[in-house]
């Protein structure tokens, strides 16, 4: 089993943090918001790494490099400034047929979470925050047990929880998503986020949320996700963890 990360946008909302390193360099305690995720991975067993990159990728090669235990491939991205989630999955799965693990670069989130994906078979599991959403944040709609509908455009009215960001695509349903993602990565959609394939996908039978509702997480889109990353989420994993802002040697 691999995992894909999806690394290479440039995060315009969090400048001036991510004016000289991308998002998942920005430090989080003692570690970096990527160093957290491969702790996450290998609580699962999991090594392989496909790591999509773009803005800054220099620096994220370097800090990788610094993980030996990890066998990482990289993928760019090269329209990673014109371009969303969507393209830069499928600049992966063009490479890849598998299953995978899916994890946005930019998440802070309870080792568990991986735990709680891991038992799924043959389906496409969403870890779900089941709360009263956002606008902004990818929603779901849940319906017998399985996701009907997701995207950030959903009513929060309506909606059951927040896709959080961490994923995990096996058996038919990963080949199936696969071809989803290669069939609506074209022209005219070089903006929309992967969850958009997901919403259009017809298998949605295999679409499964994996309630992680009460486990710290956060998906880092804005300065106040990384306050609240830094002063709560963080402090699960790491009590000690001091509340710095911006500073640190992440790469």
């Amino acid at each position: 089993m691999i995992a894909i990360i999806l690394a290479a946008g440039r995060s315009m909302r969090l400048r001036p943090l991510t004016d000289d390193r991308p998002k998942c360099l920005l430090p989080m305690g003692s570690k970096t918001i990527l160093d957290w995720q491969l702790d996450a991975l290998r609580s699962v067993g999991v090594h392989d790494l496909l790591v999509v990159v773009g803005y800054r990728q220099d620096m994220i090669r370097g800090h990788l490099a610094q993980h030996p235990d990890m066998r990482i491939t990289y993928v760019e991205n090269p329209n990673f400034a014109t371009t969303n989630t969507l393209f830069s999955l499928r600049c992966a799965l063009e490479t890849h047929e598998g299953d995978f693990y899916y994890l946005n670069a930019d998440v802070v989130f309870d080792p568990q979470i991986m735990a709680r994906l891991a038992p799924g078979e043959d389906g496409a599991y969403l870890a779900i925050d089941k709360k009263q959403c956002r606008e902004e944040e990818v929603k779901v709609q849940i319906e017998n047990g399985r996701i009907i509908a997701i995207g950030k455009h959903l009513n929060p009215e309506t909606c059951d929880g927040e896709f959080i960001g961490v994923a995990k695509f096996c058996g038919n349903a990963a080949r199936s998503f696969r071809a989803q993602v290669l069939a609506d990565a074209v022209a005219g959609n070089e903006m929309q986020f992967f969850e958009y394939a997901l919403d259009r996908w017809p298998d949605k039978a295999h679409l499964f949320p994996v309630d992680v509702t009460g486990l710290p997480c956060v998906e880092v889109d804005f300065p106040e996700d990384y306050d609240y990353a830094v002063s709560e989420v963080i402090r699960h994993f790491e009590p000690q963890a001091p509340a710095v802002r911006g500073g640190g040697d992440t790469a």
